[in-house]
């Protein structure tokens, strides 16, 4: 056998195609983050509203840092998938995505600020008959 083919040897390391990591590892996403084409469309949306989505419906001002697909699919980059979002908010929806439990911060009565939290699923009246048992408890207390 002559004619036998030779294999070449696997190249080193430093020439192998990194393989894709993190979030650009997901197939679904159609702009790489450090590409110039979402680079272009992450400062429209930011330009476009400056402020954090979800600390302006909670009533703060706070500026937008990160760029969100609302949907969480990262191929849908239509402009009224994106929002605009600080980094605290982003990292929790994101993780909240991925299936992992995000915990929030409390407001000045010790409730979750979160809307999805276990607490607030009540309407706004048991809340507020909450609160009185508690201020009731409170006073009882203090007697």
């Amino acid at each position: 056998m002559a004619h036998e083919l030779k294999r070449n040897p696997p190249l080193p390391a430093l020439f192998r195609k990194a393989k894709a990591t993190g979030r650009d590892a997901d197939p679904r996403r159609t702009l790489k983050l450090n590409g110039s084409a979402w680079q272009k469309l992450r400062a429209h949306v930011l330009a476009a509203e400056p402020l954090c989505r979800h600390c302006t419906a909670e009533g703060h001002t706070q500026a937008a840092t990160d760029v969100d697909h609302a949907d969480g699919n990262p191929g849908n980059n239509s402009l009224v998938n994106l929002q605009p979002l600080c980094h605290e908010h982003h990292s929790r929806k994101t993780a909240s995505d991925h299936g992992k439990t995000v915990r929030a911060a409390c407001d000045a009565n010790g409730w979750p600020t979160d809307p999805r939290h276990a607490w607030n699923e009540g309407t706004r009246a048991d809340l507020a008959s909450r609160e009185g048992i508690d201020a009731a408890i409170t006073s009882a207390d203090s007697r």
